[in-house]
């Protein structure tokens, strides 16, 4: 670690920004990028320090590595506070990656300043209408802060200060569809006769009246047949 100081150099080295996007999703969710220098928290004054080279990271031991990765996460803990509707909560536990401080990309050979990616996952609590980072006075550098909600980032960035807190950024929570009772189902009713009463009786009167009717008729054929005068041809015959 003390061999990256320069001490007695003539000027101090720029450090770049710390970079934090803030993703929410429309279940409640979050996620938290947040792109950090090592010379943040390597050093009380970070632009006493050159760019941390990435050699620096890989020639590490597994221990080294650990300690290293546990005095970055102390750091953005004290750095980083998260407020949500104003009250503010502790920093989730987040896990560590080496990045090129160049690219973004991971850790090469080739890599010639190293950065850290935190990533950290939580919940907005209940009730809570928008967010904001407290940026500690002790943080070292300034914080670019990218909001987003369902990837879609807002239309400016927030450059935020040590001491300063961000500007509120509005939270799109989905509202719930309201579950209704399904309209109950009526009681089946009995199939509908296919024959009213009053046909019914309609029709029966017309059958009644349709055999007295053929039996008039038999009964007139019959006794015209039984006196009718016989016809000259019978007589003959």
């Amino acid at each position: 670690m003390l061999a990256l100081a320069m001490p007695g150099a003539a000027w101090a080295h720029v450090v770049p920004n710390m970079t934090v996007e803030a993703d929410f999703a429309a279940d409640g969710g979050y996620t938290l990028s947040i792109n950090v220098d090592p010379r943040t928290f390597l050093a009380a004054d970070p632009t006493t320090l050159p760019p941390v080279p990435g050699s620096w990271y890989r020639e590490q031991t597994p221990e080294q590595l650990a300690a290293t990765h546990e005095k970055a996460g102390e750091y953005l803990a004290r750095a980083l506070g998260l407020l949500f509707g104003g009250q503010k909560t502790p920093l989730p536990n987040c896990a560590l990656q080496a990045i090129d401080g160049e690219s973004n990309t991971p850790l090469t050979a080739e890599t010639q300043e190293v950065h850290l990616l935190a990533s950290a996952q939580g919940r907005v609590p209940a009730g809570a209408a928008s967010f904001q980072i407290d940026f500690a006075k002790d943080a070292n550098t300034t914080l670019i802060l990218l909001p987003s909600h369902g990837g879609k980032a807002a239309p400016r960035p927030q450059v935020i200060f040590p001491g300063e807190t961000s500007r509120a950024y509005p939270l799109e929570t989905s509202t719930p569809v309201p579950i209704t009772a399904a309209a109950p189902v009526p009681a089946s009713q009995p199939p509908a006769p296919l024959f009213s009463l009053g046909l019914v009786i309609t029709l029966s009167v017309a059958v009644m009246l349709l055999i007295v009717g053929w039996r008039l008729l038999s009964h007139y054929r019959h006794h015209h047949r039984a006196h009718r005068r016989p016809r000259h041809d019978d007589v003959n015959n």
